[in-house]
């Protein structure tokens, strides 16, 4: 059930791991493809995670590839991965705190080489987009409430207008109500926006509902893949089934 056709970032025969000798990723191939979303679901402890930081190049690989539109892209650095379009948004909160809603927008434009009138610019169509960070923006962005801070993080991203977003659990430790907010973000982004985007989530059931294509994890290797209209019936359990078997 798997698909090839169109991939636009793809990973093949993926290995890493923190400590020598004790692999966390086990040959992990899989692909993200423009205006639609990859979910990679699994267990805690499965790679997941591990599997969305090799990708972005903080954790090196040990063995094989990660390409964007065919172009080899394993051993680059974070900042290189950036330029190439490809953006990371990890599980935990990776805003600055102390400084505003504004100016933790500004950052995300920090050497971009664009004037400050174009920054201003950028920023203030985001917040166009966000209304409740131009509600805030003289605010320190640690006051947020937690979906806040997604939000932040994603626009933030979105203005150097990536190609691919990598998302961690996007909505860990937020509420319901804002938690379904956020997965419409993601929706759109794909849906409406063009983007690639490769989810690693928990919250399978939210996860199913956005999802083009699902991969399952099991002790850092892919156990099972398929587009989620091939499945029919109830793809949530479906996915349970699977997780059960690979144990």
């Amino acid at each position: 059930m798997t698909e090839n056709n169109g991939a636009f970032l793809e990973t093949d025969g993926l290995v890493a791991g923190y400590v020598e000798d004790i692999l966390i990723l086990n040959g992990v191939s899989v692909k993200a493809w423009p205006g639609r979303i990859a979910c990679v679901l699994g267990p805690n402890g499965t790679g997941k995670s591990t599997l969305l930081k090799t990708i972005f190049g903080f954790l090196p690989a040990l063995r094989g590839s990660v390409r964007l539109k065919g172009r080899e892209l394993r051993g680059l650095p974070p900042r290189a991965m950036l330029r190439q379009g490809v953006c990371y948004l990890p599980q935990h909160p990776s805003i600055f705190p102390f400084h505003s809603v504004e100016v933790n927008l500004r950052l995300g434009l920090w050497r971009s080489g664009l004037s400050r009138a174009q920054i201003g610019e950028r920023v203030a169509r985001m917040e166009a987009q966000f209304p409740v960070l131009a509600e805030k923006r003289r605010q320190p962005a640690g006051q947020l409430s937690g979906g806040q801070q997604r939000q932040l993080e994603m626009a933030r991203s979105l203005l150097l207008d990536p190609d691919v977003f990598l998302i961690d659990e996007p909505t860990a430790g937020v509420d319901p109500k804002t938690s379904t907010e956020i997965y419409q973000r993601i929706l759109a982004l794909a849906k409406e926006r063009g983007k690639a985007i490769l989810l690693v989530d928990q919250d399978i059931r939210h996860a199913l509902e956005i999802s083009d294509y699902v991969y399952v994890m099991q002790t850092g290797a892919i156990i099972e893949e398929g587009a989620r209209s091939e499945f029919g019936g109830d793809t949530q359990a479906l996915v349970a089934r699977w997780l059960h078997a690979g144990a």
